[in-house]
């Protein structure tokens, strides 16, 4: 049964876990932002896409905080004797409503998750049925850009050609 306090932890074990992998998540695209160079023409648009990024990962972030707060508490209201906390705050006991409405968040932001990734799958998906055209042309013009390069560098005049009479060897200088 669900309500057995082994279960109950491990639900809650799972939710501190997503809400850290979230949080981890957050923190790198946070650095991520602060790295985009502010000479860079296409920074403000980059961080923006980040930021909205962001948003949608809140949108699970909230409910397993919440969700794994939830829970602790029902797990430990009698330990730490909040029973007289309630009935004055509350006016009644909460610890009856704080399981159904931890398991509801919990559902919920798992619910969010799942919709993330298919989401996040789509867009992979997508990229790969039209990808090899968007690398196929990255690829020629990183060829072109470097064919042009080469065509900019001088080729060494006669007079810069050394001839070194002790080794026979033949450089550039």
């Amino acid at each position: 049964m669900i309500m057995d306090t082994s279960n109950l932890l491990t639900i809650l074990g799972i939710a501190i876990a997503l809400s850290a992998y979230l949080s981890a998540i957050r923190l790198m695209a946070i650095q991520k932002i602060s790295d985009i160079s502010k000479d860079d023409p296409k920074g403000s648009c980059k961080k923006w896409d980040i930021r909205k990024k962001l948003g949608l990962l809140t949108l699970a972030d909230i409910p397993i905080v919440l969700s794994a707060f939830f829970l602790g508490l029902h797990l430990l209201w009698n330990d730490l004797r909040f029973n007289f906390l309630g009935y004055e705050i509350f006016s009644g006991d909460p610890y009856s409503w704080l399981l159904p409405v931890g398991l509801w968040l919990f559902l919920i932001a798992g619910t969010v998750m799942v919709l993330l990734h298919v989401f996040a799958w789509i867009i992979t998906c997508s990229e790969l049925l039209r990808g090899n055209k968007t690398v196929e042309k990255k690829v020629e013009s990183e060829v072109t850009t470097v064919k042009k390069e080469q065509e900019k560098k001088p080729e060494a005049s006669k007079l810069q050609i050394e001839v070194q009479e002790s080794s026979g060897e033949v450089s550039e200088s």
